[in-house]
């Protein structure tokens, strides 16, 4: 079976890895910052000196990684999608497109808006992470 891409298709494949390169870095730095969030946690729980500043503060911190965690997953899929809606619309233009493209087509929703809201284990994920990390800033050690 003989495979060609078209220019158009390389270009697009080249578009979305060089996007998906990025969002690997920003995973990463989110990754940390919720690392971070729980030392900060942690720290507040076993320190008996811990006043409300730096409660408040863990919090925030906490609540900011948790948006731009949001935010990530919800780019993550608008992207994907987006590079989908490019394989139907060069799809619909009469070019043909390779398998994989087919398969990044059928996988994807070349329609859908750009949406922070989590899917199932996305939100049980980001919940728990919220839940050890507050709990641990707003609890008292026994």
């Amino acid at each position: 079976m003989e495979v060609s891409f078209t220019d158009m298709e390389l270009q697009i494949w080249s578009i979305h890895w060089t996007a998906m390169t990025a969002l690997v870095i920003s995973l990463a730095v989110s990754l940390f910052a919720v690392w971070v969030g729980f030392r900060l946690s942690n720290g507040i729980y076993n320190s008996a000196e811990s006043n409300i500043v730096a409660k408040i503060a863990v919090t925030v911190f906490n609540l900011c990684v948790a948006w731009f965690l949001l935010f990530w997953w919800a780019y993550m899929e608008w992207h994907t999608n987006g590079v989908a809606n490019a394989f139907a619309e060069l799809k619909a233009a009469g070019t043909s497109i390779s398998p994989n493209a087919q398969m990044h087509l059928d996988a994807g929703d070349p329609a859908a808006p750009l949406t922070i809201l989590p899917n199932l284990v996305q939100g049980l994920f980001l919940g728990s992470i919220l839940v050890i990390q507050l709990a641990q800033t707003w609890m008292t050690k026994k």
